[in-house]
């Protein structure tokens, strides 16, 4: 197939390789990512992903941190990583890796640990090369340590308080439905309230199944499909993978058992994030993928940056948004 031409504005149009249009009528499944795709998670999500770090840090004895320490740049390089679709093992790495580099500086303050190596970039790279995700972040800090450094590292390295500190700022007051527990440190509303929809109802296709492939909670995606309004036409949990299924991005485990479930012969997967594409190309690796056609559609309402357009290369659609896919469809 043909490459996808390359932009840094949004596509008029959907950008379509060889031969996908000829394939479209066959789709019976149309699946959706939630975040960036359905919800506009620019000023929830990816804040909380900021500003999580250093109010953590901030809870330890002798740390300074600002709010403003980290970027969406910057969350976005352990995206591109591999591996981190999760959005907690992403919070996990990011104070793993400045509690490592204040044993290696011998300080606490955060804004200048920010540019001391590694930086984010150097660490994000490092990881990428062993294949993403956490366990590769965990064994580059380890293999650089002492035995003493290590066990001064893992006696702050709180993952629990980490995630509850996540929740709080994202889920707020919402907390208690969408955990199961009172917030603490902050009971009023959450950055979840910022999550914005992305989807117009009316540009669903008729004749089609849905369902939803994502990284959130059984309870969070609940949320989600209320926020959109989908919530009468995805029923979950059996029109959807969740975290709770114990699946995670780029893997293709959960894109084969959804597909098995909703028994389809022909399916459409539209994502934002790299990690959405590399399962789609994964589950064309595996033998089900023989009988099976799983089309990836990459939108440009995520955070992937400017360069989205090369970064999406492989994928068989590039479109603005959600609705431009959909509209293909009809």
């Amino acid at each position: 197939m043909q490459s996808l031409e390359t932009s840094f504005l949004l596509p008029p149009e959907p950008i379509l390789k060889l031969g996908v249009r000829d394939l479209l009528p066959q789709i019976d499944t149309v699946i959706f990512d939630m975040d960036g795709v359905l919800l506009d998670i620019s000023g929830s999500i990816r804040q909380v992903n900021c500003l999580v770090i250093p109010t953590f840090l901030r809870t330890l004895p002798g740390w300074s941190a600002p709010d403003d320490l980290l970027t969406s740049e910057d969350i976005e390089r352990f995206k591109r990583a591999g591996g981190f679709n999760d959005d907690w093992d992403l919070s996990v790495a990011l104070v793993l890796l400045y509690l490592f580099k204040a044993v290696r500086h011998g300080t606490r303050d955060a804004a200048r640990l920010h540019a001391l190596p590694p930086t984010i970039a150097d660490f994000t790279g490092a990881v990428a090369a062993r294949g993403g995700w956490l366990a590769a972040a965990e064994a580059i800090v380890f293999e650089q340590t002492t035995a003493g450094q290590a066990a001064a590292i893992r006696a702050e390295w709180d993952q629990p308080r980490i995630l509850r500190l996540f929740q709080e700022l994202w889920a707020g007051d919402l907390s208690p439905r969408i955990y199961g527990f009172a917030p603490t440190v902050n009971p009023g509303p959450g950055k979840i309230r910022d999550d914005r929809p992305l989807i117009d109802l009316n540009r669903l296709p008729l004749n089609k199944k849905f369902a939803v492939l994502t990284g959130r909670t059984l309870t969070e995606a609940e949320v989600g499909l209320e926020m959109v309004g989908l919530q009468d036409v995805i029923a979950l949990p059996a029109q959807g993978i969740t975290k709770d299924d114990g699946f995670y991005k780029p893997e293709p485990w959960g894109m084969r058992a959804l597909l098995t479930r909703l028994e389809s012969r022909a399916a459409l997967y539209i994502g934002d994030a790299l990690d959405d594409l590399r399962t789609v190309l994964a589950f064309r690796t595996l033998p089900e993928a023989a009988n099976l056609t799983l089309l990836s559609a990459q939108v440009l309402t995520g955070t992937a940056g400017p360069d989205a357009a090369v970064l999406f290369a492989d994928a068989d659609i590039l479109a603005a948004d959600v609705n431009a896919v959909l509209g293909l469809l009809d």
